[in-house]
């Protein structure tokens, strides 16, 4: 286990929901700024079959802590080991998408030792400029999470997708404007001083990166450089999906992500 001291005075802990058999290897899910454990409730009655599934919400998300920012994706990690140890987990497989693959890069580089294997989903080691985050935090906190939801839509879903399947876009809107809004903005200061890499070369832990055909946010170029940098990483496009590729294809993420566990779990 790692040292308590090491994790323990600055660490969150977060609110998770634990499915499957408690002697299978576990799996931690993270996810998606905006969201919460909800969104992967598809690929964890999945995975709950076969693996111990942790999924979690992030500090300042869902039911976890909200403390006053702002935060660091060191200290999001962070926040995951505690809850590994917390739960008596040593080693653990791990899927994170977006904020969460951010998070899911900082453990492969600081905790490599406790990660058995990591998807990172729908990230790169840079989300563009700080300011565009910073002015976004300004504006939740400002204008409240609501002021995000219509240009949400078209960043996380594609046209054909929120056409056809209005509830399952409707569903994650609601995750996002009901997070709370001090937490949302300091999780985006956290991206905006987010920067991994100069630290991808030093990852040892078998990593795929799973992108979205169609994800403006993090596109599958942006993915494929950050997997190059990556020793040994390989690479997914889902297509036809946008940034909640996990939604929108959940049969062939599901099997990017079974896929990879299976051979190094």
């Amino acid at each position: 286990m790692s040292d308590p001291l090491a994790v323990g005075p600055a660490a969150v802990a977060l609110a998770h929901r634990v499915d499957g058999p408690d002697d299978a290897p576990a799996v931690l899910l993270a996810p998606s700024l905006g969201t919460t454990w909800e969104m992967w409730d598809g690929l964890a009655a999945d995975l709950s079959e076969t693996y111990r599934v942790v999924r979690l919400d992030t500090r300042g998300h869902g039911r976890s802590p909200a403390p006053p920012g702002p935060y660091t994706v060191d200290a999001l990690a962070t926040d995951v080991v505690a809850l590994a140890d917390r739960l008596s987990i040593e080693r653990f497989g791990f899927v994170g998408l977006s904020l969460g693959g951010a998070v899911g890069q900082m453990l492969c580089s600081s905790y490599g030792e406790r990660v058995g294997a990591a998807v990172l989903c729908c990230t790169v080691p840079r989300f563009g400029e700080p300011a565009t985050w910073l002015a976004r935090a300004a504006m939740v906190r400002a204008e409240g999470m609501e002021a995000l939801a219509e240009p949400t839509r078209g960043r996380w879903f594609t046209d054909a997708f929120r056409a056809e399947h209005p509830r399952v876009v409707d569903r994650f809107i609601a995750m996002l404007t009901g997070v709370d809004a001090e937490g949302y903005a300091a999780c985006c200061e956290a991206l905006a001083g987010f920067d991994a890499w100069p630290l991808l070369g030093g990852i040892v832990v078998p990593v795929r990166v799973v992108a979205g055909s169609a994800d403006p946010v993090c596109p599958p170029d942006a993915c494929r450089e950050m997997a190059a940098a990556v020793p040994g990483a390989d690479v997914v496009v889902v297509p036809d999906a946008s940034h909640i590729a996990s939604a929108e294809q959940p049969q062939a993420f599901r099997r990017a992500v079974t896929e990879h566990l299976g051979r190094h779990l």
